[in-house]
């Protein structure tokens, strides 16, 4: 593969009403994670994204992906009109975001129990259903029980954050022109062909309501990601609103997410060199190098190099109270399980001493297992909530700790006959202001104890 086709996928943007709002409605439906918020004004904003004037508020959602956030901007100026009435997703535009899930019937519950509507109806066979839905604006949301990325050599499924139950994977896209589009898409900014998989067919049309749709498809792919690009013959494909802006409701654009900068400016200058249009000169500011550009008919690409050092400020790091440790132990699966699993042996590694006060419905140690932890002046109950033998179990916190909605997820993975472990945990904290100083104690001590289940294990 050339070096312009291993492109990665790193922002989908919506324009909101109500971003903060619905932010939290994929939060909730989903479970993306938090990663931050900021402002953004002029003269940047002309520079950027070519909208004179602009002020608006932007918040950011983590995925599974290192490299990845969904983005919600809202505008004071200009006002952000709303999409048409008579909307259709044969409209040209950026049209239906493709979420893979772990749990296809949990995220259904939180469709209907955060959306007031009754689940969707459910396409396809158990282990690959899907479904479409609208969130609170109207944007269209395919949900996949599997991860469509996995039916296709050479691109990048894997995750960094397993324990997050979702994953961004797909943008669908009506063009007026595959030809044109594929010029921008793929000449342009380096995408490539997938040539033996369709994503959707004409039959497909009925999920989104279009059942007598007619159109032709060109599937295009990133390291991470799938690009749909749709030419509909029938209906006839509406053009965009007159007077058509970024700041309209709807979704705004996608970016490609570089992480080094000289393949930045090599990608911006080949860009530009073959058909895109920059709003302007590349902004630097030291936490991230950014351009808008832009094709023919009016779709916007972002073009972001987002430094590693300070994803924690550009929202590709989480923002609520999140640890993440991750070691490699030279020892088998097997083994690093059973000592993970031996909830009333944990004291050999560990700074807390256990003991089951209840055993699991199937497995002794597995769902239902309530645990109890003594040390550090706590006492502390746990109840597994989740069980994969020889993968992953889940945790959540019942009594004895400073902080609530405490979810821990541990997971074990081969890697040629060491195993990595890697421990997450999500909570909030219910005294004020201490989330990050408990955050850095978790860290701190859970750090502790995988080395010293690591010199258990290998010593």
């Amino acid at each position: 593969m050339s070096a312009l086709s291993e492109k990665h996928i790193c922002q989908v943007a919506f324009t909101a009403l109500d971003a903060a709002g619905l932010r939290e409605w994929y939060a909730k439906v989903f479970g993306f994670v938090k990663s931050g918020k900021v402002i953004f004004f002029p003269p940047a904003t002309t520079r950027v994204q070519g909208i004179p004037g602009a002020w608006e508020k932007c918040s950011w959602l983590i995925d599974q992906q290192d490299y990845f956030q969904l983005e919600f901007f809202q505008f004071w100026s200009p006002r952000t009109r709303l999409k048409p009435d008579s909307w259709r997703p044969s409209d040209i535009g950026y049209n239906m975001v493709g979420i893979a899930v772990t749990d296809f019937d949990q995220v259904l519950r939180n469709f209907s129990a955060f959306s007031a509507k009754s689940a969707p109806n459910t396409f396809g066979e158990p282990g690959s259903r899907r479904t479409c839905v609208a969130d609170p604006e109207g944007n269209l949301v395919e949900i996949y029980e599997r991860d469509p990325l996995t039916a296709i050599d050479a691109c990048n499924a894997n995750v960094a954050r397993p324990e997050i139950p979702a994953v961004v994977r797909t943008m669908r896209v009506s063009v007026p022109s595959l030809e044109a589009a594929r010029q921008t898409y793929v000449d342009a900014m380096g995408l490539q062909v997938v040539e033996d998989f369709a994503l959707h067919t004409d039959e497909d049309e009925a999920l989104w309501g279009m059942p007598d749709a007619r159109a032709s498809r060109l599937l295009l792919r990133a390291d991470n990601f799938l690009l749909e690009l749709v030419q509909y013959s029938s209906p006839v494909a509406q053009p965009w609103p007159q007077g058509y802006s970024l700041a309209d409701q709807g979704f705004m654009n996608i970016a490609l997410g570089f992480r080094d900068g000289e393949d930045y400016d090599r990608s911006i200058a080949h860009a530009t060199g073959n058909g895109m249009t920059a709003n302007g000169e590349v902004l630097d500011i030291g936490i991230f190098q950014v351009m808008y550009v832009n094709e023919q008919h009016g779709f916007s690409v972002e073009m972001l190099h987002a430094r590693k050092a300070f994803w924690s400020i550009s929202g590709f790091n989480a923002q609520q109270p999140y640890v993440e440790n991750e070691i490699e132990i030279n020892a088998t699966v097997d083994d690093v399980w059973q000592q993970l699993t031996d909830h009333a042996g944990i004291g050999s590694w560990s700074l807390f001493s256990g003991k089951v006060l209840r055993k699991g419905s199937i497995d002794a140690n597995g769902v239902g297992c309530i645990r109890e932890l003594s040390g550090a002046g706590m006492r502390i109950t746990e109840e597994v909530t989740a069980w994969e033998e020889g993968r992953h179990y889940a945790y959540q916190l019942r009594t004895g700790a400073p902080f609530r909605k405490h979810q821990g997820d541990v997971y074990v993975f081969d890697d040629n006959g060491r195993t990595r472990v890697r421990w997450a945990i999500r909570f909030e904290s219910w005294i004020p202001f201490t989330g990050k100083v408990t955050a850095w104690l978790l860290q701190w001590a859970f750090g502790r104890d995988l080395k010293k289940l690591k010199s258990l294990l290998e010593y």
